[in-house]
């Protein structure tokens, strides 16, 4: 029977590059089709594309991360995919942590010291990365309170009226475009068109009753 070897590559959000994991799995021989990606945080475990792995890796295959963080942040996260994975005899492989790598494959009584030593260096790595987790979430929190302690405004600037939505504005208005179309040409999110919208309405019909108040 040939086993299959399936890469898992994650980053944590859609705006970081999973390129240089992609290139790591194809110098192993991963062809592209049994490269599983997910751009999501590694604390949630209901991945869509790790689950479908999970759910096509037999046993006798072999899964490869690129590091152990790739597989998840929580130490019991990744303890209890260890222990499905040692239940299916599923090989893992660790490109940056080849020291916790495991083969199922032809295991003899005499590994025990090995198993248990693997076992325990799992354990504090993974420790290490919810601490690492742990530590950035504290970072982020305490550089929040001390923006909001200095007055400094946090997140998106707030979107505003200007000359490109007008145009935008007027276009949709007479007909010539549709809102998407609008929205496309301001580059801007649904919600916040329409709050422009109802902002400038209300700007022009203020300004029209100061006019007809003068005549």
């Amino acid at each position: 029977m040939q086993y299959k070897k399936l890469g898992y590559v994650r980053v944590s959000s859609k705006d970081q590059n999973e390129d240089r994991q992609i290139e790591n799995m194809k110098c192993l021989g991963i062809e592209n089709r049994d490269i599983f990606i997910d751009k999501q945080s590694g604390k949630n475990m209901k991945r869509e594309n790790y689950q479908m792995l999970k759910r096509l890796a037999r046993t006798g295959d072999t899964i490869v991360f690129d590091s152990l963080t790739r597989l998840g942040r929580s130490m019991n996260d990744v303890l209890e995919e260890f222990r499905y994975y040692e239940q299916q005899r599923i090989n893992l492989q660790f490109i940056k942590e080849p020291f916790i790598n495991v083969n199922y494959s032809g295991q003899s009584t005499n590994d025990v010291i090995q198993q248990a030593v693997q076992k325990a260096t799992l354990t504090i790595l993974s420790a290490f990365a919810e601490k690492e987790r742990n530590d950035i979430k504290q970072r982020q929190a305490e550089g929040i309170a001390l923006a909001k302690k200095q007055g400094k405004h946090l997140g998106r600037p707030p979107v505003q009226i200007t000359e490109q939505f007008i145009e935008a504005y007027e276009a949709w208005q007479s007909g010539k475009i549709t809102a998407v179309g609008a929205m496309r040409k301001y580059d801007i999110k649904r919600s916040s068109f329409y709050k422009l919208v109802k902002e400038y309405e209300a700007q022009e019909k203020t300004k029209h009753m100061g006019e007809n108040e003068r005549c």
